[in-house]
Order: C-alpha cells, then sequence, then structure tokens
C-alpha cells in the first residue's frame, strides 16, 4: 500500500516522513515539496492508498487539485489536508478530506489523523457507479464515470442517434425521492440551459427516463486539466496566456449576468490542441452567500501554476496573482498581455526581416549622376559663401565611438533589486555603420583569422558582415534612404547576431556589457522607469507607437523617425549619466547577466542558454519595462532589423580616447 505525503517545509518533511514510515507497518511512504512533483509521480504510479497533502502551498499551487489528479486515476483514494492557512470558502472544495490544522503539527498529531482516515470505509470515498458501463439511458449509452459530486454522478455517454460523445449527469438515486433536491436539479437545468457561451459546453437536453433525471451536455474539445497535469507537459507563456484568456473571458461572462458557480476545479478546465480554453458548465442558480471573485481568480492561477513553465509563465501567472483581480480585470489584464504578444509578434516579424528592401541605389545611373552634380553645385555655392548657413551632409565622417563613465556603487536593478557594481565605461551611442566599416576594414587585412571570434561561435560562421550589409552600407556612404528611412554613417549599425558584437567588441579593445551594466547605465543609481526620469513621454524615445510596417510606411510622426534614428540627432533618450538611445532605436546585444560571461537559460526551453536581448527599437510600442524587460532570442546566431549593440570596458580609457564626463552635476531628470 503507498502513502503520498506533500509537505513544502523541508525543515519538517524528513521528520514527518520517518515518522510516518515507523509507524505504519505495510505502507510505502513517497514524499515530495510540491504539488507539481508529485502529480509527476502519481502519473507512474501503480497505486495510491492515502493521500496527505497541503491545501495551499506558499508556491499558490493547492492540494486540491492534486487530490482531483489522485482521483481521476484512482478513485479510491483516502484524503487528509493539511494547512496553515484559514480555509474559509474552500469547503467545497475540501469535501470529504479530513483537514489537520499545520500550527504546526506534531509527527504524532499527523499519525493520529492518518489512522483517523483509515477508520473511514473506501465506499464513502467512492462508492460504484449508479450506471455500469452499456448501459441504456433513452438514446443515450453510458461509457463510463467521469466523476462523482454530492447529488449527482457525471459520465461519459455516447448519443446513439448521431454518434455524439457527450457528457451525462444523472441525479443519484437516493435524492429522486427527496422534491426539494429534485427541484434544485432542475433549477439548475434549467439555468445552465440559459447561459450560452461559445467558451462554455452548452447543455443539449434534460431528460426523464423510466425514473431517472438526468441532461446532457457537451464534452468539450481536447483534454482536461487534470489529465494534462498526468503528463510532462507544460505550457509556454504564450501558450498559458491563451488558456488563461479563455478561461477569464467565460468566467466573466457568466458572473457579469449574475451566475453562481461553485469552486474551478481542473477537471472543469479543457484545453485543445490549439491551446484554446474553454469551461464545464458548472453554473448555478444564486446562492445567499455571494464568492469573493478576487479569491476565485486567485485559487484559478494557482491551478495553473502546475502546468506552466518555468520562467516567463510563472511569471506571467505571480504577477496576475499578485494585482488581486476579479474576473473582469484578470480578462482586461491578459487581453493587455494577449496585445503584447501580438505586438512582439509583429517586433518578430520587423526583427526576421520581413519589410521589403527599397533601397534608393537601384535608381537608373543617370539619376545618380544629377544627383551628384546638384551637390557638387551645393559644395560650391557653399565655399563662395565660406560655410555660412550650410548643412552638414548626412554621409559625413563617422564618429568615434565615445565613452562614458559610470561611477561605482549601489544600485536599482530589476524589480528594485538593490545591487552594487565597480566603475565602468560604456559607450554614449550605439555602435555605428560607419564603425562597424571600420571593424570590417582591418578584418580584410588581419593576419590571423578569427582573432577576435568568441571561441564558441559556430564553424559555419566565416564572416562577420551583416546580411544585405553591401547595399545599406552603400545607402549609408551616400546618405540616402534604406528601407524609406534617411541612412547616414552615424545610424545605428542592424542585422548583427551576436557574434559579431562580440567580435567588434574585442577588435576595439573593449568587451559587451553585461546586463548588469547595461541596466545600470540605462535607469541610473535610482533605477528610473525611462531613462529621463519616472514620466511617460512618446516623444522622447525612438519607439514604435508611430511605426508603419507598410512598403511605403509613413511613420515617423510622434519621434521623427520609422526605422533607424542618427546618433548625431537631438534626443531626450538620455539616461542621468548621459548614455543615448537605451529605451529605443535599436535593442541592444548584452554579454551575460554578470561579469561571468554565462548566458542565462532560455524560460521556455531550460536546457538552452542564450545570450539577453535588452532595451526598446524603433518597432516596440512605449511602455514601463523598456529597461527592464529581458528578451531571450532564440539563439546567439539571430540577427534582426532592430537589433544593435554597444561596448563597455572596466579600465579607464587610454588618454586621447573621446570620453564623455557622467551627468551627475547636471540637473537631475524629474520622477
Amino acid at each position: 500500500m503507498n502513502l503520498l505525503f506533500v509537505d513544502s517545509n523541508a525543515a519538517l518533511r524528513g521528520q514527518r516522513t520517518i515518522w510516518l514510515r515507523e509507524h505504519l507497518p505495510g505502507y510505502t511512504v513517497v514524499d515530495f515539496p510540491s504539488a507539481k512533483l508529485a502529480a509527476a509521480w502519481v502519473g507512474k504510479a501503480d497505486s495510491l492508498d492515502i493521500l496527505v497533502t497541503e491545501a495551499i502551498f506558499p508556491t499558490q499551487e493547492t492540494g486540491f487539485a492534486l487530490r482531483d489528479t489522485v482521483r481521476a486515476r484512482f478513485p479510491q483514494t483516502r484524503v487528509l489536508f493539511t494547512t496553515r492557512y484559514d480555509l474559509t470558502g474552500f469547503e467545497d472544495q475540501i469535501a470529504d478530506g479530513l483537514v489537520l490544522k499545520d500550527g504546526p503539527y506534531t509527527p504524532e498529531k499527523l499519525l493520529e489523523r492518518v489512522r483517523a482516515l483509515l477508520t473511514l470505509p473506501v465506499e464513502s470515498n467512492e462508492p460504484a457507479p449508479t450506471m455500469v458501463p452499456g448501459t441504456v439511458l433513452g438514446n443515450y449509452q453510458v461509457l463510463e464515470r467521469l466523476y462523482i459530486e454530492t447529488e449527482a454522478e457525471t459520465y461519459r455517454a455516447l448519443q446513439i442517434t448521431v454518434q455524439r460523445p457527450v457528457a451525462l449527469v444523472l441525479l443519484k438515486p437516493e435524492y429522486l425521492n427527496q422534491p426539494e433536491v429534485v427541484a434544485k436539479f432542475k433549477e439548475r437545468e434549467r439555468v445552465k440551459a440559459s447561459l450560452m457561451h461559445p467558451r462554455i459546453a452548452p447543455l443539449y437536453e434534460a431528460g426523464e427516463t423510466n425514473g431517472w433525471l438526468f441532461y446532457t451536455r457537451e464534452l468539450p474539445r481536447g483534454r482536461s486539466l487534470s489529465e494534462i497535469e498526468l503528463t510532462d507537459e507544460v505550457l509556454s507563456e504564450r501558450r498559458l496566456a491563451e488558456v488563461l484568456f479563455g478561461v477569464a473571458e467565460a468566467m466573466q461572462f457568466a458572473t457579469e449576468r449574475g451566475y453562481h458557480h461553485r469552486s474551478i476545479s481542473p477537471r472543469d478546465i479543457y484545453i485543445d490542441a490549439d491551446h484554446q480554453a474553454s469551461i464545464v458548465n458548472f453554473f448555478r442558480p444564486a446562492a445567499v452567500k455571494k464568492r469573493d471573485a478576487h479569491a476565485d481568480v486567485k485559487a484559478f492561477l494557482g491551478l495553473m501554476r502546475q502546468v506552466a513553465a518555468e520562467g516567463k509563465a510563472r511569471g506571467l501567472l505571480q504577477s496576475l496573482a499578485d494585482a488581486n483581480h476579479d474576473w473582469n480585470g484578470l480578462l482586461n489584464a491578459l487581453d493587455d498581455v494577449r496585445d503584447d504578444m501580438r505586438e512582439r509578434s509583429i517586433v518578430r516579424k520587423i526583427e526576421a526581416e520581413t519589410l521589403p528592401v527599397n533601397v534608393n541605389g537601384s535608381k537608373p545611373w543617370w539619376v545618380w549622376m544629377v544627383i551628384f552634380i546638384i551637390l557638387l553645385v551645393v559644395a560650391g555655392l557653399g565655399a563662395l559663401m565660406n560655410g555660412r548657413n550650410t548643412v552638414p551632409a548626412a554621409n559625413a565622417t563617422a564618429l568615434p565611438i565615445e565613452l562614458v563613465h559610470i561611477p561605482g556603487g549601489n544600485f536599482i536593478y530589476q524589480k528594485n533589486e538593490k545591487m552594487r557594481l565597480p566603475e565602468f565605461w560604456i559607450s554614449k551611442h550605439e555602435v555605428t555603420i560607419g564603425q562597424y566599416a571600420e571593424f570590417l576594414k582591418a578584418l580584410k587585412s588581419a593576419e590571423e583569422p578569427g582573432a577576435y571570434d568568441h571561441a564558441l561561435q559556430p564553424k559555419t560562421k566565416t564572416s562577420h558582415e551583416p546580411v544585405k550589409w553591401g547595399q545599406y552600407y552603400a545607402a549609408a556612404k551616400a546618405g540616402t534612404t534604406y528601407n524609406g528611412e534617411s541612412m547616414t554613417l552615424n545610424t545605428p549599425v542592424f542585422q548583427v547576431d551576436w557574434w559579431d558584437a562580440y567580435a567588434f567588441a574585442k577588435w576595439s579593445g573593449q568587451r559587451l556589457p553585461t546586463e548588469q551594466e547595461w541596466e545600470r547605465a540605462a535607469r541610473g543609481k535610482d533605477g528610473f522607469i525611462y531613462p529621463w526620469g519616472n514620466t511617460p513621454n512618446p516623444k522622447a524615445a525612438n519607439l514604435g507607437d508611430d511605426y508603419d510596417a507598410s512598403p511605403k510606411g509613413k511613420g515617423g510622426q510622434i519621434d521623427g523617425y520609422n526605422l533607424w534614428a542618427p546618433i548625431t540627432r537631438v534626443t531626450q533618450d538620455v539616461s542621468p549619466d548621459g548614455v543615448c538611445d537605451m529605451a529605443g532605436n535599436v535593442s541592444e546585444w548584452t554579454a551575460g547577466e554578470t561579469q561571468s560571461g554565462e548566458w542565462p537559460p532560455h524560460p521556455d526551453y531550460v536546457d538552452l542558454k542564450v545570450p539577453v536581448v535588452r532595451g526598446g527599437h524603433f518597432g516596440l510600442k512605449s511602455n514601463d519595462q523598456l529597461l527592464t524587460d529581458r528578451r531571450f532570442p532564440e539563439s546567439a546566431n539571430e540577427a534582426t532589423l532592430a537589433r544593435g549593440f554597444r561596448t563597455a570596458t572596466s579600465t579607464a580609457p587610454a588618454p586621447g580616447h573621446a570620453t564623455s564626463p557622467n551627468r551627475k552635476a547636471q540637473a537631475k531628470p524629474k520622477p
């Protein structure tokens, strides 16, 4: 016989487990610290007789969900809940389980409750099905019982005439002679029939055959959450958001119209192959005691934690739980999340170079000749006027890298985490096309090919020349346009992968900044939301609020640029230390989170480590996460239209190297 003991208290779990093993002869006691690990074990176990689990874990997982997962496989399992929390409002979830208050409890008290649990007859937990498989009830043939509730049993059945699988809900026979229960059952039928929503399983038919009362409803597509919990499957952030939205949409629709419901459980949530969610129609007539929608939402988010992938998916659940939403608030929040993800998809398309290349260099030769003659005339007139009132040519000589000193000391990192860094220097601007051209020129005359390559650079990568470099470098030199945007040698370089950025930095005698350095330079020591302070300003940075992805995009109505902006322009996207374009223009490669240079695991693929991209860009809409969002590419080989880099160093630049003092002597940005 098997006993599964789930306790997150690492200090006491071992002692309690040993006590159970010593005092329950004949039982194999298996222990786990979390519901997720326990559910994985259940999926492979041959039998389970007793489940002892925390009702609510510190991680917001619930023992109720684990209980449902267990009984989906082993219906006869006895259950004991332990709890350090007030379980008021969870009475429906506790059902037939015993409860042991954890204050903390002693091993002796635990053993006493387990022995009390063993005195309960197994039949009281799970009586035999009223309808055996094969039973025909009117137009329906019973296939198997799915689960049992206080007054009803739910079966998987087949509608014989149309061969359609359905869920058949049968009133237990012992209640047929109780008018109040029968009336309540029929009222529930009417309530369920009145609720129509594409994500809520509709009621098909209410029937009465040979004295039996029942109704049938849709069996939702896909698998229930309780079935998925028995597998090793997890949902990525994007897929999880879709499932959460589907359930929230259904719940908001029903609760806004006054429909009451019991607590939601894993068996109520169905997820299809496209990760679209629907729910069982578990709504019922209004009760005197109103439900706490905020608590219901938190309980629902706790259920989903067991199938959420580590990293971003778990982070999404935590942020939603921390916001303490009701169903309407959750729906609105998820609508924003999905909009943001759609925006990220658009950004991905931008970054995957979906823009049609439109380089003015493709004009006939005679057009270029006319332009050249005009430029000569303008230059001549400028010379005659001794250069007065002339505008410098757009393709002026590339500016050198200018470094900004960042003083060492404490600073705010990510979500108010206090960190400390030694002093360092970081380039004031993103690396430009002109600067990168010098690098490529130097490589051609290098005595040792690959001298600046990273040791892990793929053997198949044999060049640091970006995709379509020839086209956009020509446009930058000529001061013409590429994809409809004016280009100069002082436009940020793009279409560079991480290996390119690393090699350039090494060639320049510097390195890529760490994530911590990047964020310190962007937010200042006080951790501003934006480089310029804590107040949003759509005009301050080159971002995507005015981005137009069409081939002849007319964007740039807010910040002046649809795509890339030259570093020579006047901008408000300046950090307290004087570092430019951290919020927008192009996003940037970093070395790693710390000086170790080790890449972090990808949140969706934990066995894959990748360098992190930081900062916003011309296609990304303004938001308050521009400087803290950590974006994980598919690999270090990824090169995009909206990504560049800047350099950093831990040693003071040599005398004569272009440097820029930090701005702490200037007025601080207004929060």
